[in-house]
Order: structure tokens, then C-alpha cells, then sequence
């Protein structure tokens, strides 16, 4: 459930290749596979996360500008280092690492939820400024919560990929119900998938929650969903009018 003791958790071809000396009665329930997640997708969607938040007014920032960006590249650098392409080696420390940078977007995303109530609130609000802005903090969350979902699920995504991994998984995907095994693991893209069908539909979808901080963490997503799209928006378009 949460990072162990452990040094680290190497994930190689050579792991791969002595899956293959196993008997093909063992192999066919537990190897799904043998190529580790690509590391770019996840720090892409960081960097356009990082984006629209810079972009959004300076009355909707609570905190300084400048910090997000500091803060999710001196913790994204180090991630980096040690899987530059592929996601191949965990250690404690980049574990936990991983966890804070999803955390520190989920939080920041939520003050700024704030301050737009805090806008409509104080009567202060222009109804474009508070449509716009309330569609990037929209995107942002979408963005924070699937990389939370994407670092939690599992242990992660080097755990997730080893051979006969034996750590509980937070969701539960369609094509891993299909009654047999199948070379498959969620990759970034599945969970952020799953993070805007959870902003569109405050429930689940295809996607099922298993453990506590699961469903805690879609239901915080649904609330804020709820929030921006039926009471911030309809407040923007009676300002409008």
C-alpha cells in the first residue's frame, strides 16, 4: 500500500528473459509483460499542467506564481535521473517522490478551486475571467488526479510491470476481468482517461475503486468536478446575463 523499506526494485530484460525459462504452464498466469511504461507521457502531462496554472490571473493565484513551477521541477528532475526513458528502477526515496509530486498538484489545484469561490463570493467576479479560468483549473484536475491514480494504483508503475507482482491493486480495469490472463497493464493514458470520465460523471465508470484512499480520492475529484461545472459555471453565465 505504501513504499516499503526496500532499496530498490530493479526491472530489466534479463528479468524478462528468465520468465521465459519457466515452464509455459506457469508463465501463462503469471508473465503479463515484458516492456516497463514509457516515462515521458507522465512528465508531459505535468509540464501542461504546470502551464495552465501560470497562465491563470494573479487574483486566482493564493501563493506566488513562481512556486509550482520550482517546486515540480526540483522534485521532477531526480525522478528523471534515475529513469530517464523508461520506467525501470524504484527506490524508496523516488517512490515517495513520485506520490509528493501528484500531491503537490491534487493541493495546489484545490486552492485554486478556492479562490474562484472565493471570487464569485466576494461579488467580485467577471463572468468570462471566472468561465475561463474555471475550464483550467477543470483540465488541471483532470491532470492532477490521474497522475495520483497512476502513482498509487499498485505500488506504481515499476510494480505494476513486474513479473507476479504480489502488491494489491487500488483499481480494477475491464480488460483485467476478462476471465483469463492477458498481456496487459493501465499505463499513464488509462488512468487519465479514468481521471476525466470521473470529472464527467462523478462516479465510476469502467473503472472500479478498490481500497479506502481509492474512493477517497475520486470522491474529492467528483466533488470538485460537481463544483466547477454545475455551480461555478452557471454562477460565470448569470453574470453574463
Amino acid at each position: 500500500m505504501f513504499p516499503d523499506a526496500t532499496e530498490t526494485q530493479p526491472y530489466t530484460r534479463s528479468m524478462a528473459a528468465a520468465r521465459s525459462a519457466e515452464p509455459s504452464s506457469r508463465r501463462a498466469t503469471t508473465r503479463v509483460t515484458d516492456a516497463p511504461e514509457h516515462r515521458w507521457p507522465a512528465i508531459a502531462a505535468v509540464a501542461v499542467a504546470v502551464v495552465i496554472y501560470t497562465l491563470l490571473p494573479s487574483s486566482f493565484i493564493a501563493v506566488p506564481r513562481f512556486i509550482l513551477p520550482v517546486v515540480t521541477t526540483v522534485m521532477a528532475i531526480p525522478l528523471i535521473i534515475l529513469n530517464p526513458h523508461h520506467f525501470t528502477r524504484e527506490t524508496a526515496w523516488s517512490r515517495w517522490l513520485g506520490i509528493g509530486l501528484a500531491a503537490v498538484l491534487v493541493c495546489f489545484n484545490q486552492v485554486e478551486v478556492i479562490g474562484i469561490f472565493k471570487e464569485l463570493l466576494s461579488g467580485s467576479a467577471h463572468g468570462p475571467s471566472v468561465l475561463l479560468n474555471a475550464a483550467q483549473v477543470w483540465a488541471t484536475d483532470i491532470i492532477a488526479f490521474g497522475l495520483a491514480y497512476w502513482e498509487l494504483d499498485g505500488r506504481g508503475p515499476v510494480s505494476r510491470r513486474l513479473p507476479d507482482d504480489p502488491e494489491p491493486r487500488d483499481f480494477r480495469f475491464p480488460q483485467e476481468d476478462l476471465g483469463r490472463p492477458v498481456p496487459w497493464r493501465p499505463a499513464f493514458f488509462d488512468y487519465l482517461y479514468f481521471s476525466l470520465s470521473n470529472m464527467m460523471a462523478f462516479s465510476p465508470t469502467d473503472v472500479m475503486p478498490f481500497t479506502t484512499r481509492a474512493k477517497a480520492l475520486m470522491g474529492l475529484q467528483a466533488i470538485t468536478g460537481y463544483a466547477l461545472l454545475a455551480l461555478v459555471i452557471a454562477r460565470a453565465v448569470n453574470i453574463l446575463t
